[in-house]
């Protein structure tokens, strides 16, 4: 038991720094919840950087705490219990995307399986967006399709204010040392240390929007500052119009300057059918 009110039942998952539990919240039990389960990330007291991931763990909670949008996982709270820091959140039942496209080996989905994702997940970065915040580490395994249809974002550890300057910003200088960003979702400006802008979550639900309509990532799994130099560019998908892979074309940029500003924009682009670029022609297709 954590806290006097949380029954760890069961390991969820487990990585390097921390384990997530199914957990029974006993209030709940005796508020005669509908459903007193919960999730419960815990920090293994032993890892390397602990306290800087513990830093990181209350952060990612007073941010999250502010995130009520039904593309966002629910973040509760976060406590301490002796050595043990953890964070409490909304249980979900399904499989991630990654765990989705693993089980396909490789396998696309459908355009409209895949632009179902996207915009739900583009959603919910607006939402965040919209509070000043960049997600900062978007990928397969970072969104959560539930057994009800749901799909949801996860994971805010990584969460940057986009008003914040990289250099003043302690817990940019933390995620730098610990290596929690993924390099082969981030964006060239993030992997640089530039200052932060919607368009690095655009680059990242990109790459996630390229992986499901091919199964393959747009790169070869190369971080996007690697694919600059190495001036790569990525074969369009075959299951979409040439219209929409200019959309995708633009979100994938390399180049800040070339890539669409917001998400709100890439995702209803995207989502436009091949019947609106005959109607509307180039006046219709990002600039």
């Amino acid at each position: 038991m954590l806290g006097g009110r949380f029954d760890l039942v069961e390991v969820i998952s487990e990585g390097g720094t921390s384990t997530v539990y199914r957990a029974i919240d006993r209030i709940g039990l005796w508020a005669r919840e509908q459903n007193p389960e919960v999730a419960v990330k815990v920090i293994q007291p032993h890892s390397k950087m602990r306290q800087k991931l513990v830093q990181l763990l209350h952060r990612e909670a007073r941010l999250a705490r502010n995130f009520l949008h039904r593309n966002l996982v629910q973040v509760y709270d976060s406590d301490y219990d002796g050595k043990y820091h953890y964070l409490v959140m909304e249980l979900l039942k399904g499989r991630s995307l990654a765990q989705i496209l693993a089980d396909r080996q490789r396998l696309p989905l459908s355009p409209s399986v895949s632009f179902q994702i996207v915009r739900a997940a583009g959603q919910g970065l607006a939402h965040m967006h919209c509070l000043g915040i960049v997600h900062g580490d978007l990928k397969p395994s970072n969104i959560f399709i539930t057994s009800t249809g749901e799909i949801k974002i996860l994971d805010f550890g990584t969460a940057f204010m986009l008003d914040v300057s990289p250099q003043h910003d302690r817990a940019t200088a933390m995620l730098d040392q610990i290596g929690l960003l993924t390099p082969a979702y981030a964006s060239p400006e993030m992997l640089m240390g530039e200052p932060r802008a919607e368009s690095d979550d655009v680059y990242s639900l990109a790459v996630v929007a390229y992986l499901a309509l091919t199964g393959a990532h747009p790169y070869a799994q190369q971080p996007a500052n690697e694919a600059l130099k190495a001036r790569l560019t990525p074969a369009p998908p075959l299951t979409i119009s040439p219209a929409q892979w200019r959309v995708l074309a633009s979100g994938l940029a390399l180049n800040r300057r070339d890539r669409i500003e917001t998400v709100g924009e890439f995702v209803q682009r995207l989502g436009r059918p091949p019947w609106f670029y005959r109607l509307f022609g180039q006046r219709a297709l990002p600039s």
